[in-house]
């Protein structure tokens, strides 16, 4: 009972903060200052909420791996169409960037996949076949392609699978 009283109290506290940002952001325009256009700034909102979900697996007494799909998906969503919403990358562009909406997918697989321990072993078929299409589509729609990249570049798949190795293991023995 315990355990639920305090998870309820740490959601009302992130709800409360919520608000509060939000109520400062009207304040100061009510005031007059020259604040961002909300068109730059609605990746906001999947930016935060992907926190809110990250921030309810890391303070959660019972470490749910699942809320990081959401939280990880969520918050690289939002950076991604930052992104877009500050100029650095054009909205005609999409037709080439596509591939980082399955990149963002099989990250997100993969950090529950670091999160959750040998018994999301499964998670790596849809976060390996994530990442796959999400780097490879970007090496053919960026026009990278050519024999030569991946005959130089193919060990970069085992650095990523030890990577993975010694970040679960770290993440399991800090829990």
């Amino acid at each position: 009972m315990n355990k639920q009283l305090s998870s309820d109290k740490r959601g009302n506290m992130i709800g409360g903060l919520i608000l509060i940002a939000i109520g400062i952001w009207f304040l100061l325009g009510s005031l007059g200052v020259n604040l961002p256009d909300i068109g730059r700034l609605w990746p906001i909102f999947p930016t935060l909420a992907g926190l809110a979900f990250i921030a309810g697996y890391f303070m959660g007494s019972e470490k749910e791996a699942g809320l990081l799909i959401p939280g990880v998906g969520a918050f690289l969503t939002g950076i991604f169409f930052f992104f877009f919403t500050f100029g650095l990358f054009e909205w005609g562009a999409m037709s080439r960037l596509w591939p980082v909406f399955p990149l963002i997918g099989g990250i997100a697989f993969t950090a529950v996949w670091l999160a959750g321990g040998r018994q999301e072993a499964g998670l790596l078929v849809p976060a390996g076949g994530a990442l796959a299409v999400g780097i490879i589509g970007l090496i053919f729609t960026l026009g990278r392609f050519s024999f030569a990249l991946i005959a130089t570049y193919w060990p970069v798949i085992l650095i990523v699978i030890g990577l993975g190795i010694l970040a679960q293991n770290l993440i399991r023995k800090g829990s």
